[in-house]
């Protein structure tokens, strides 16, 4: 049977078989390279092995011949010579315990200190007629910023006026009664003492008793002259010169006088007492009237000296103009008060900010929560493209208690002196956060990190030229830092420099042991 080799055929097995031996090829010489290198590094081999043929896998020193110093994990010390330290450029470093060198930014916006602005409104219904203020000015507590013309405050301070001349009144005359009642009293006491017409005249000649005088002394004569004729005429009727009719008439007559004036001290008693209750009550009404209009005066937001010194007959036309003043010392930053503008109180008119000091504002992703956990009462630093490289520093007073369903972020709040009047609210500005439990960490250069197989892992100077493998835990990292959570202690030391070297002397020795 013929065969024919097709050209094509020919050429595919030729380039198969080509292929086949380039890569048996490179798989000798890197394993005779590896068997050179161990060899190489081997103090044994070297002294035994003069050309790479002679450095075979029959020529390795067996197990339990090899240095103490290699185990099959890698954990055991690795041994390499000083000038072999130099060559590669080994180096080593403490790990210490510092601050944590990375910071959060954020950007935040400056914005008026709110519990230290006033938005000014009149308490009245009125007219302005004067603003003796301008936008960006400086005002005091106090200090007025309008005058509003308004009925109601005339009314007020009329009423005001009324009240005080009716209290006035009312206070003479409680104070007439009530002299009154005490004169009638010790008059009718010294009527009841049996004192003489001629002593209660000399004793009461200068006390006031009003027509209780008369009236007493009146009534009293009368039961003086009754009680005289009945005891004239009784003597008369036992000698019967009389009949007897005629004494008891004569009874009759100073019994009747002797109750009406005993009726009388009762009833000006009771009259003097009643008057001067009267007027009391009179009194103390016109004093609630004063009161009601001060009172009706200090909602309209005048002050207890303002209303002491008050003269609205003095103030003439000006008695309905309402002074608007400012609740705080601060900076006019807003003023819509145009003269003759009719104006009530739902009317913002001026607003007033302290601008001694301001709040920082910034907004705190979910994801950085944790790192400003324990902010609250410290200090954050910030700086503003206005002034390139000037610090500034504000005081935490809230950390946002909610996440923002949108933003996804807690709204920080801290305060900040402007005593110098730099910072102005609306500025953006680039924010340092500095949490507090960025103190106190171990770290290293992040050189330091070796990683294999998924292990992390340092190694520990173990002596002047040995050096130990050690797993590590590691926690944040920067480009140039990393943070130890677990494995080492402060103090160690640590290979920063040429760590790599040593990572391919531990894996070579785990792949000649395999």
């Amino acid at each position: 049977m013929k065969t024919v080799f097709s050209p094509i055929t020919s050429t595919a097995s030729r380039a198969g078989r080509a292929k086949s031996l380039s890569i048996v090829t490179l798989v000798g010489i890197a394993g005779a390279a590896l068997l050179y290198f161990h060899a190489a590094r081997s103090p044994e081999a070297s002294e035994t092995a003069a050309t790479p043929a002679q450095a075979g896998v029959n020529n390795l020193p067996a197990p339990s011949e090899r240095p103490d110093t290699v185990s099959s994990n890698g954990t055991q010390p690795i041994a390499i010579t000083k000038d072999k330290v130099k060559f590669i450029g080994l180096e080593t470093a403490p790990a210490r315990r510092g601050d944590w060198p990375e910071r959060l930014r954020v950007t935040g916006r400056l914005e008026l200190n709110e519990s230290k602005v006033a938005h000014v409104s009149s308490l009245v219904e009125g007219v302005i007629r004067e603003v003796p203020v301008e936008l960006g000015q400086t005002v005091k507590r106090g200090q007025v910023l309008a005058y509003i013309d308004s009925r109601e405050v005339g009314e007020a301070k009329l009423n005001l006026v009324k009240h005080q001349l009716q209290f006035t009144s009312a206070k003479r005359t409680s104070e007439w009664h009530k002299t009154i009642h005490e004169n009638a009293v010790a008059l009718l006491k010294a009527l009841r003492d049996g004192k003489t017409l001629d002593e209660i005249e000399t004793a009461f000649r200068d006390r006031p008793v009003g027509t209780y005088r008369k009236q007493l002394v009146s009534a009293l004569a009368r039961l003086s002259q009754a009680e005289t004729d009945f005891q004239r005429i009784r003597k008369l009727g036992t000698k019967g010169v009389i009949p007897e009719k005629e004494v008891m008439r004569a009874r009759t007559e100073h019994e009747a006088a002797e109750a009406t004036y005993r009726a009388l001290c009762e009833q000006i008693r009771f009259d003097a007492h009643q008057k001067a209750l009267e007027a009391r009550q009179q009194l103390q009404a016109a004093e609630a009237a004063i009161a009601i209009s001060r009172s009706q005066l200090l909602i309209l937001g005048y002050s207890e000296q303002d209303i002491d010194s008050m003269d609205p007959i003095a103030e003439s036309e000006r008695v309905a103009y309402y002074p608007l003043r400012s609740p705080i010392t601060g900076t006019v930053i807003a003023k819509n008060a145009p003269l003759s503008q009719h104006v009530d109180e739902k009317s913002e008119l001026i607003e007033i900010a302290d601008l001694s000091t301001v709040w920082l504002r910034a907004d705190v992703f979910e994801k950085d929560l944790g790192a400003i956990r324990g902010l609250q009462g410290e200090s954050v630093t910030f700086q503003v493209g206005s002034y390139p490289g000037q610090r500034f520093t504000a005081d935490v007073f809230t950390l946002g208690d909610l996440v923002d369903d949108e933003t996804r972020a807690a709204r920080l709040l801290a305060i900040a002196d402007n005593s110098d009047r730099l910072l102005k609210p609306g500025m953006f500005v680039d924010i340092e956060l500095t949490p507090r439990n960025d103190a106190n960490v171990l770290q290293l250069p992040a050189a330091a990190i070796q990683r294999h197989a998924g292990a992390t892992f340092v190694f520990v100077a173990n002596g002047a030229d040995k050096f130990k493998r050690r797993d590590v835990k590691l926690g944040r990292s920067t480009s140039e830092l990393v943070e130890i959570r677990e494995g080492l202690t402060d103090g160690e030391c640590v290979v920063v420099n040429g760590g790599f070297a040593l990572k391919s002397e531990m894996l070579s020795e785990l792949m000649v042991e395999e």
